[in-house]
């Protein structure tokens, strides 16, 4: 019985960690079509921003070129558009979108993660 109390203990515990949603501070530039940043893309394309993790959708490798507007993975040459689509594999889900806000008068992103 003990047993089961401290592994209920430990699911609550990791449960309650599972919901302090962390949030990640980054420089932000405008001006700049695509940067990578921490375990990050933005995007910055026609007016709008847009973050997505780094990580490939295949097997997590980080993402880290471009080519034009493609996002390469330089593992297995998986590709991906400004919006995270996948377009070349063998990765085949977009990639991750991630919620974030900017404040221009500190030129920061604050990424959920």
């Amino acid at each position: 019985m003990l047993a089961v109390g401290i592994l209920w203990d430990k699911l609550l515990k990791t449960e309650n960690q599972l919901a302090i949603q962390k949030q990640v501070s980054l420089p932000f530039n405008p001006n700049k079509t695509i940067s990578f940043q921490d375990d990050f893309i933005v995007v910055n394309k026609d007016g709008q921003t847009k973050v997505f993790s780094s990580h490939c959708t295949h097997l997590g490798c980080n993402i880290n070129k471009t080519e034009g507007d493609k996002l390469i993975c330089p593992c297995h040459g998986s590709a991906f558009n400004t919006d995270g689509n996948a377009i070349k594999g063998p990765a085949v889900r977009p990639l991750d979108s991630k919620s974030f806000s900017i404040d221009k008068a500190t030129s920061q992103i604050t990424v959920e993660v």
